[in-house]
């Protein structure tokens, strides 16, 4: 299994910087159409998918996650 793409390698792939890249991705407004474009073809290429954990301790919050605590990881069954 190969390694997962990171920006770094999106911006090696679109010439663009990584401050470019993260805006694309953030889906920022002040970013040039045809650069916008660039990027999203080498996002594609990639199959780059965003890190949701990486993201929730960036954004200092948890989205999409439900924590579970149980007695006994042993029991497949709790009640």
């Amino acid at each position: 299994m190969g390694k997962k793409p990171t920006i770094k390698d999106i911006t090696k792939i679109s010439g663009f910087s990584k401050l470019s890249v993260s805006k694309v991705l953030r889906n920022e407004h002040f970013v040039k159409q045809s650069t916008k474009d660039k990027i999203l073809s080498a996002i594609r290429e990639l199959g780059y998918q965003p890190d949701e954990i990486v993201r929730s301790l960036v954004l200092k919050k948890t989205i999409n996650f439900i924590g579970l605590i149980v007695p006994d990881i042993t029991n497949p069954f709790f009640f």
